[in-house]
This record gives C-alpha cells, structure tokens and sequence, in this order.
C-alpha cells in the first residue's frame, strides 16, 4: 500500500476538496468557522456539517477551540476517514441520501459550502426540508451557492459555455440557484425569510466568494428567537 508522506497527504486531500494549497484550506476552513460565528455558533451546540469533506471547517473549529457537538457527513469514504483522522473527538459518517442523520429538532447548525453548487434543486431542496427537521426550534442552516446575479459568477457559466463550444464534456455539474427559489422553498418548508449575504461582502466576516444564505426555524410558541 503507498504511503504519503505527511505534507504530500495533506495537499492531497487539501486539493481533492478545491484548496489549492494546505494554507488556502486552512484559511478558507478559517473563514467559514468566521462565517458561523458571525450567525450565533458558540460553545456548547450541536453543529452538523453537510458535505464534510477532509475536514476543512471541522479542523478550523478545533483550531479555534470550539466546543461542542460536530457531527459531518460525506459522500466520500476516505474524506470522512480522513476528517476522523485530523480530529478524532468529532463524529463523521459516510451518508449518499438527500438528508441528515440526526434526530427531530437535535441540531443547533446544519451548515455546508458549496454542496448546492453540484447537485439538482430537486436535491437541494429535500436537503432544506430535512434541515429544518433535524434543526431546533431557533436552529439555523447556513450556505453557500452559485446565483447569476453576482458578477464573479459569471466565469463558471462561461468557462462551461466554451468547453462545450470546444466540443469538450464538462467535467462536473454546476448549478446555479435564484434567490426567489430559495424564498420560496423556505416559506414552503416553514422557515423564515432567508437572509443573504454577498460573497464578495467583507464588512463582518472574509469573503465567501460564493453568496451566502442563513435560514432560520422558528422558534417555539412563546419562546424569544435566537
């Protein structure tokens, strides 16, 4: 069996999720526990993380000292052993269901990056009605997606535009998301009124890139929001 060496594994798993170097998945990790934060994550909650990958948030999280509950769930088998690897005191599990492994109303986060960005609106969808399941009352999922209306996202339509202009296949499913369907899908779940944040807005956390969506459940009768 090949053995890598530690810095030769590290970059592996580090571009097998998009990073392109160990310090890039280490600042985008770093950047996404911002994001958290940003929107209510303190110690003590239960998180789940969907499309986990090798543990880019997770390792951000214990980088930063977080404590509480992380549970992540991947499609791919060894993305998940790794994540076990880096941080064995988090919980992960190899889930391939359009859903979350976790009880009616247990988790404080249902959070993930650029997950929606490869998979149908259909598939998207039955992801938020499970969240909001899986959330307690107050519970918030947060995440990212792909939407025409921000400039920079322009050039991953485009590059897919002219590989297919070349008479090349494209190499992975892109998809972009409206922020009307988004609405709509969470009045239609029961959420509130999603919020959404620019990827390229700095003013409280690094940029994202990509736009950010935080949908809330309601809290229960006669219980304040979060």
């Amino acid at each position: 069996m090949l053995r890598l060496h530690r810095d030769d594994r590290d970059l592996a798993f580090a571009t097998a999720i998009g990073s392109e170097s160990v310090r890039w998945f280490k600042k985008q990790g770093k950047a996404q526990v911002a994001v958290l934060k940003h929107h209510g994550l303190v110690d003590g909650m239960a998180v789940y993380d969907l499309g986990c990958g090798s543990g880019r948030t997770a390792d951000a999280l214990k980088r930063s000292g977080w404590r509480g509950r992380y549970v992540g769930a991947d499609i791919v088998r060894e993305f998940v052993a790794e994540l076990k690897r880096r941080c064995p005191a988090y919980e992960a599990v190899v889930h391939r269901r359009p859903s979350i492994v976790a009880d009616d109303s247990s988790l404080d986060m249902v959070f993930h990056w650029s997950v929606f960005t490869h998979i149908s609106p259909e598939e998207c969808y039955l992801y938020l009605e499970d969240s909001f399941r899986a959330l307690k009352p107050g519970g918030k999922t947060i995440f990212s997606f792909l939407e025409f209306a921000e400039p920079e996202h322009w050039s991953v339509f485009n590059s897919r535009v002219e590989r297919l202009r070349r008479n090349k296949p494209l190499q992975l499913l892109d998809t972009f998301l409206h922020r009307d369907w988004i609405a709509g899908w969470a009045a239609k779940i029961g959420f509130d009124p999603p919020a959404f944040t620019s990827g390229l807005d700095t003013k409280d956390h690094p940029k994202m890139w990509q736009t950010i969506t935080v949908l809330a459940k309601p809290p229960a009768p006669n219980e304040p929001a979060a």
